[in-house]
C-alpha cells in the first residue's frame, strides 16, 4: 500500500457544498451511477460508487483523504494497517487460523478480500 495523493481538508464553503450534495443522493443506491468531472459522465457501481461516497463524505466532514492502491497480497503490517490492530495481533491471528494466510517463503502474505471479510465481521468503532 502506498499513498499516492493526498486530498487536505477543504475550506469551509467547499465542504459545505459537498455536504448539500451528498444530503440530495439518495440512501437506496441504483444500479449505475455516474460521477461527472469536467462535463465527462464516468459510470461508477457498487463498490466504485461506495468508494466515492465515502471520499466525498470524508471532505465534507472537513478531513483530508489519503488516496492509493492496494495489492491483492498484502504484508502483516499492510494487514494490520487495514484492521486497525498491531502486526502482533495480526501475527496472533493467523497463528490461530482465524485469518487465512499465504507464505512467500517465510513471510506471511494476507489476501485483502479476505482482511475486509474479517474487517466486516468484527468492526471497529473509527
Amino acid at each position: 500500500m502506498s499513498i499516492d495523493h493526498i486530498v487536505p481538508a477543504l475550506d469551509g464553503a467547499a465542504a459545505a457544498r459537498i455536504r448539500a450534495a451528498l444530503d440530495a443522493v439518495p440512501a437506496t443506491a441504483p444500479v449505475e451511477s455516474e460521477v461527472v468531472v469536467d462535463g465527462v459522465a464516468i459510470p461508477v457501481t457498487g463498490p466504485a460508487r461506495e468508494a466515492v461516497l465515502q471520499l466525498l463524505t470524508h471532505l465534507a466532514s472537513g478531513q483530508g483523504v489519503g488516496l492509493g492502491p492496494v495489492a491483492e497480497l498484502l504484508t502483516t503490517s499492510q494487514a494490520a494497517e487495514i484492521l486497525g490492530v498491531s502486526d502482533t495481533y495480526v501475527r496472533r491471528l493467523a497463528d490461530a487460523q482465524e485469518l487465512p494466510i499465504e507464505f512467500r517463503g517465510t513471510h506471511r502474505r494476507f489476501r485483502l478480500s479476505e482482511l475486509l471479510a474479517y474487517r466486516q465481521r468484527f468492526p471497529r468503532s473509527r
